[in-house]
């Protein structure tokens, strides 16, 4: 369960780790490294892996990822941010939210956008075999963005975990990154990302964030457990140099004092 927030301790510290995650964004120009795929579709029938920003794929199929796309052009992975595509074999985007689910309109979270991010088959997220090994370059933080519906094919709530629905999430210390940036605009829940599915401008799923931090070097996602439902996605932000966070985490703190006066 989520406990909910009764001071201010914990919405400052939650302000400034998604402040000082955001200083990554410059930094974090190819700190991605390499990305091996294992268990997925891809194997032998397909033949788009998973990508990452900077990388230049065929497109096999008509209108993936992005609408318009043409079979034999190329295609060169972004960054992170609205209406980029989430898959590989899906034309699905992450998007903003105006608040067409009911909820209060949602915007990408900031420390998100600008960052590396991959891009996966969405057909691989029953595959209990499903591996990604990523290698990096700097410490970073890793933010997992997960369907909702999880466990529970339920898209207002977070996503339950279980023993066959993603439970090394929790095993491995992945936490939920909660700033209140969610439809309900509330501190005890995670942060969410809209998806709108066929890219036709209509909000259809959240993801809920979670986040951990690894250093340098290669570091192993496992399957989706998820079955009927969307693929996790993968955002990779730069943890900026020690003397950058001492500098704006007083900025970051001077601001939220100044709002709270």
């Amino acid at each position: 369960m989520y406990k909910s927030y009764s001071s201010k301790a914990p919405f400052l510290a939650s302000f400034l780790v998604a402040s000082l995650a955001g200083l990554g964004a410059n930094a974090s120009a190819a700190n991605i490294i390499n990305v091996i795929e294992t268990g997925g579709d891809n194997e032998p029938t397909d033949t788009i892996t998973a990508k990452w920003n900077g990388q230049t794929f065929s497109v096999s199929v008509a209108n993936e990822p992005i609408p318009g796309a043409v079979v034999g052009t190329t295609y060169t992975a972004g960054t992170f941010g609205h209406h980029v595509p989430a898959f590989v074999d899906r034309n699905h985007r992450y998007a903003n939210d105006p608040g067409t689910g009911g909820g209060n309109p949602l915007n990408i979270p900031g420390y998100l956008l600008g960052h590396e991010y991959i891009l996966s088959g969405n057909d691989n997220r029953d595959n209990a075999s499903y591996v990604l090994d990523v290698t990096i370059g700097f410490q970073s933080i890793f933010y997992m963005l997960i369907d909702n519906r999880l466990g529970d094919a339920e898209n207002v709530l977070p996503p339950t975990f279980g023993p066959t629905k993603m439970q090394w999430i929790l095993d491995d210390g992945w936490a939920a990154v909660m700033t209140g940036a969610n439809r309900l605009g509330s501190m005890s829940r995670p942060d969410e990302v809209a998806i709108d599915e066929g890219a036709d401008g209509t909000i259809n799923q959240w993801y809920s964030v979670y986040s951990k931090t690894f250093e340098a070097g290669t570091l192993r996602l496992r399957q989706a457990d998820n079955a009927g439902q969307n693929m996790y996605g993968v955002v990779v932000a730069v943890v900026p140099e020690p003397g950058v966070i001492g500098f704006a985490a007083l900025g970051a703190l001077a601001l939220v004092l100044r709002r709270r006066s």
